[in-house]
């Protein structure tokens, strides 16, 4: 390699540009930059303003920038030196990427945001999600798991419909998933929030927009650059637990027996004493073995007295990661190209058997004129992942009263019955699997079927994509524009278990009875999406005097198919061949496919005179195959005004000081087309008959059919928004504000309800009003000054966004809570009144001789004792209950809370001085409820299930006792989350509100004098991290507040991720 930088050196032939940058005042502008235009080679101006740049042929353009200044563009050819004066900013020249089209920022009315690339470079992250979250006002990303691949959930602007919804990801024009563009592709990122900045999407953008602009070559010669990044993922939540034998098994056995009557262990009292004196083994002492073989019963068994780390033995405490980005481009005599690549890889959480997750994606744009008149090009893009795991099946659920089922079944399968006495091997070799000590096996028997290593998973999510563009410049501000693209989208999987055995007795091999580890089975799932789009449009974009007129009109459809099929059976010959052929069991197939288009004439029409007074009407004609024929095809219009005070001639004293002050107004509607595919279409299912014939065979049999609504058609979000944006002292200073009412009309839902003899479900209609109000605030300040000789830059930017959601319409005449009703603001936690611990046997036994609490009270153990919890009678009535559920008797409840996320907000920070760049980055949100579900094992330990396996180390001080009765938690009983704490109260209601530093990055660009010596343009290397740290209102270290978005909070948990890079530019 160094005689390679050597030879670039000796052979480059370098050109000497020279000169200075000053402010229309003569002054100079120290830290101004000299870029060679479309490519990374630049320098800066020193202290007096002057520069040197070397280049490697003359002439070469130029760009020139400065905080607060217009960008200059200057040829350099050699010779004397430059001399460039640079204009105070207007702001005039910025432009967003708007829907079929760009606008000047100055001009646009509706509420939009946009980022560029440069806001985004910073922080060395792969997942477009992560850079968003907290970036733009009213963009809610969440994260309710860590798992390698996993995406953050999108909204814009809250809630728009009772059935969900997500906003429109269009990139590059193409609907597609933000996570799969590598971010350094990424040019800019526009999110349109109102209806007029949507309305040319239509159908599809009730939800909101987003626009992702990848990156173009520019002029000028190749470009060549490479950034790569090494890290490590940590735990971000504590992990301190007990994992003495004894005492986590007296807690869970206590626990158990205070609501059972009976213990969860069948040790002796000689036994428990052998787990007690091992409790200060940290490791195993050869004296006092943690597995000792007894006679029970004439047999040798195992007997299991440690204090075993089950945690640290399942999850990694360190787990590697690195990403790789290279890309090529140019552009030279109307031929431009650009070719990316990247490649990001990260391990999973497990130890044992580590998960991982692996990315791929390329990025090809070509593009050549033809003529001066018309350019044709192409844009191909390839994603690939792959995430493999050894273990479970994601969807594992075991049959019986311990269920645990979701995709992220794998990591909590541990929370139960995972015990510190016991250990995963028996001294002989042979696997663990049951202690004989209680009525359970040793957890769900993850240990053993990772151990095993033969019941694995894969799955494969790939994308191809390819696009083709005419584009026709038929006159002076007339261009038409046509596309079409090509999408294929693949998702394979299979998954194999193979029977897992154990030993109890010596010498004695058992297989476990769960169904995972008991069958030899695969299953073979692939899916097929293809996807056809075609647009043609023309721009129109004239000045006539003090008369600017754009005009957008165009037309677009859209095509998609969907196929999947899966495959499964049992008793293969091989456990490690993972073949179907192999399988000697029945056959089983099973499949689904569907199909739906949608066709759209859209247009825009845009005016202001004198830069000063902006009309803007836009509109689209939408029809979706999603509903019947007669309600199939819907007109959306919108529009939008706005008011440049700062060019009103009062306005020119002021002009040093205010560089833009705009006043918006905006009005549309969208249409919501996320039903079903065939909602309308009455449907009749095909399942096997529950009897044989003579002959012993199976039939199939169908269904009656369910009713549908003849009238089923649109959802219509309908906006009114009204902004405020100001600019000021050459644009240093920013700020940006909105607020909006949304007006979801029509969501699709159950009708009035129906007497029983009508048979039947009641159909779906139409029939359920929402609003949805809120608002955004962006302040931000960006500045360069010296310190010494050197410029130092710096930038704050702060955003607050919030959101309330309430139904307006719903046919729910009792105003049942278990329903939507009239006025119910969405997210609401209604819950019973904490009314203290009872302090004494005598007063819990007043207290249930006169109040009747069975409605909540399942314990086996009858009766209230010291320190248990009492609810309060907030109705006088002497019983706890719900009373008729319904807002006039709501019995006991109230309104405790509230789930949704209240006031988002970041704040970012950076700053750069002789080479050095520091990003900060805090995140969170202002206010939000969350009350633990009876799953939620971190929170309740023993007192959701008495048989925990992971027990913080300090909950024995949060227990009630008669020394501890202030404590958080109530007299110590098993199965109480299922009934008393399991119903939502004020005690335990948690504040899911936080803040996270998100993102610290301290970087250095090496000296580009020294660079260039050795042929290379920029060198940066940076180190970073992520998640760093959290401050949180729950009263529990052990659960990271985002995880709560799962609900139970039992999540493949959030890593905190520290990491090392470079970049570099040829």
């Amino acid at each position: 390699m160094a005689l390679f930088l050597s030879c670039v050196a000796v052979t480059a032939q370098v050109k000497t540009v020279t000169g200075k940058v000053v402010d229309s005042k003569g002054e100079p502008l120290a830290g101004a930059g000299i870029a060679v235009t479309g490519t990374n080679k630049g320098t800066t101006t020193d202290i007096d303003g002057n520069f040197v740049l070397y280049v490697d042929r003359l002439p070469v353009d130029l760009s020139v920038s400065y905080i607060g200044f217009s960008t200059a563009n200057v040829t350099a050819r050699g010779g004397d030196a430059l001399n460039i004066t640079l204009k105070e900013d207007t702001i005039l020249d910025e432009v967003l990427v708007v829907g079929y089209g760009v606008q000047k920022k100055v001009n646009v009315t509706g509420a939009v945001s946009q980022i560029t690339a440069e806001e985004m470079v910073d922080r060395p992250i792969s997942k477009m999600t992560q850079a968003l979250q907290g970036q733009v006002p009213n963009l809610n990303i969440t994260f309710s798991s860590g798992k390698p691949g996993t995406s953050g959930s999108l909204n814009i602007r809250g809630t728009t419909s009772i059935n969900g919804g997500s906003p429109l990801v269009l990139i590059d024009g193409v609907p597609g998933e933000i996570d799969r563009v590598n971010i350094n592709d990424v040019e800019s990122i526009s999110v349109l929030k109102d209806a007029s900045a949507s309305a040319v999407y239509g159908a599809r953008a009730a939800f909101g927009v987003i626009l992702v602009t990848t990156k173009n070559a520019k002029e000028g010669s190749v470009n060549v650059n490479y950034s790569c990044n090494f890290g490590w993922a940590t735990h971000a939540t504590s992990t301190d637990f007990i994992t003495t034998g004894y005492d986590n098994a007296k807690l869970n056995d206590q626990a158990f027996f205070n609501n059972k009557g009976t213990h969860l262990f069948h040790y002796t009292d000689a036994q428990w004493n052998e787990m007690y004196i091992r409790r200060g083994d940290k490791v195993e002492n050869p004296e006092r073995p943690w597995v000792v073989v007894e006679n029970v019963a004439g047999k040798d068994r195992y007997a299991y007295y440690g204090n075993f780390d089950w945690f640290n033995y399942f999850y990694s405490k360190a787990r590697p990661r690195m990403t790789h980005d290279v890309s090529v481009s140019g552009k030279n005599k109307g031929v431009s190209y650009l070719l990316s690549a990247s490649y990001n890889d990260e391990t999973g959480i497990f130890r044992v058997a580590p998960d991982k997750e692996r990315r791929y994606s390329v990025l090809s744009k070509i593009g050549t004129d033809i003529t001066k008149w018309f350019t044709l090009s192409n844009t191909t893009k390839y994603f690939r992942s792959s995430y493999t795991w050894k273990g479970f099946n994601q969807s594992y659920t075991p049959t019986g009263n311990d269920k645990i089922g979701s995709s992220d079944a794998q990591f909590y399968s541990p929370y139960y019955h995972y015990h510190p006495q016991y250990v995963p091997f028996n001294p002989d070799g042979t696997l663990t699997g049951n202690s004989g000590m209680s009525n359970y096996t040793m957890g769900f028997g993850l240990h053993a079927i990772q151990e095993n290593g033969k019941s694995k998973g894969q799955e494969n999510r790939s994308e191809f994509q390819t696009t083709f563009e005419a584009k026709f410049k038929i006159i002076e501000g007339l261009n038409l524009i046509a596309n079409y693209t090509f999408k294929q989208e693949n998702f394979d999987r299979y998954y194999r278990s193979v029977p897992v055995q154990y030993s109890l007795n010596v010498g004695e091999m058992v297989t476990w009875n769960w169904d995972a580890l008991s069958r030899d089975q695969l299953t073979e799932r692939e899916s097929r999406h293809l996807s056809h789009i075609a647009n043609i449009y023309a721009n129109f974009d004239r000045t006539f005097g003090n008369h600017h007129v754009g005009a957008m009109a165009g037309f677009n459809q859209e095509s998609v198919t969907y196929k999947t099929l899966t495959a499964a059976n049992t008793s293969l010959l091989s456990e490690t061949l993972n073949d179907l052929s192999l399988a000697t069991g029945t056959p089983q197939l099973f499949g689904n496919q569907w199909d739906y288009a949608l066709r759209g004439a859209f247009g825009r029409v845009t005016y202001d005179y004198a830069g000063r007074y902006l009309l803007e009407l836009s509109g689209r004609y939408d029809g979706s195959s999603r509903f019947p024929k007669k309600s199939r095809f819907a007109f959306f219009p919108s529009l939008s005004a706005g008011y440049r005070i700062s060019e009103e001639p009062f306005m020119k004293p002021l002009k040093r000081y205010f560089d833009n002050i705009k006043i918006r107004y905006s009005y549309g509607s969208l249409g919501n087309q996320d039903v079903a595919q065939y909602a309308y279409i009455t449907a009749m299912s095909i399942s096997n008959s529950s009897w044989l014939d003579s002959s012993g065979n199976i039939h199939k049999q169908t269904s009656s059919p369910a009713p549908v609504a003849d009238n089923l058609t649109w959802e219509v979000a309908t906006t009114h928004n009204l902004g405020l944006d100001i600019d000021m002292l050459s644009n240093r200073l920013n700020f940006s504000a909105d607020i909006y009412q949304r007006s979801t009309t029509g969501m699709l839902t159950t009708g009035a309800q129906l007497p029983n003899v009508f048979g039947a479900a009641e159909p779906k209609e139409n029939a359920a009003d929402l609003r949805t109000r809120g608002f955004e605030i962006s302040l931000g300040w960006r500045d360069t000054f010296k310190i010494g000789s050197h410029p130092f830059s710096y930038s704050v930017k702060g955003i607050l966004s919030d959101y309330q959601a309430e139904i307006t319409k719903f046919d729910n005449p009792t105003n049942l809570l278990s329903q939507y009703r009239v006025g119910q603001k969405l997210g609401e936690i209604w819950g019973y009144v904490y009314d203290g611990f009872f302090k004494t046997d005598a007063e819990a036994e007043e207290y249930t001789n006169r109040v009747n609490t069975h409605s909540i009270q399942g314990r086996e153990v009858p009766g209230y004792y010291a320190g248990d919890i009492k609810i309060r009678d907030l109705n006088g009535d002497n019983v706890i209950n719900q009373g008729s559920n319904t807002l006039d008797d709501p019995g006991d409840r109230c309104i405790i809370g509230n789930s949704t996320p209240r006031y988002s907000y970041g704040l970012t920070l950076t700053a750069s001085y002789f080479g050095f760049d520091l990003y900060l980055f805090f995140q969170g949100i202002g206010k939000r409820d969350w009350y633990p579900t009876n799953e939620t094992e971190m929170f309740w330990g023993p007192y959701s299930r008495p048989y925990a396996s992971f027990i913080p180390s300090d909950f024995q001080s949060k227990i009630w006792s008669e020394d501890n009765q202030d404590a958080y938690f109530p007299r110590l009983q098993g199965y109480l989350v299922s009934y008393e704490l399991g119903r939502a109260n004020t005690m335990y209601l948690q504040n899911a509100a936080y803040c996270k530093l998100r993102n610290a990055t301290l970087g250095y660009t090496v000296d580009p004098k020294l660079t260039k010596r050795i042929g290379i343009s920029n060198i940066r290397v940076f180190v970073s991290g992520e998640n760093i740290f959290t401050w949180s209102g729950l009263k529990t270290k052990y659960i990271d507040p985002e995880e709560t978005y799962s609900g139970d909070a039992r999540t493949y948990p959030m890593s905190r991720t520290w990491s090392i890079g470079a970049t570099i530019s040829f």
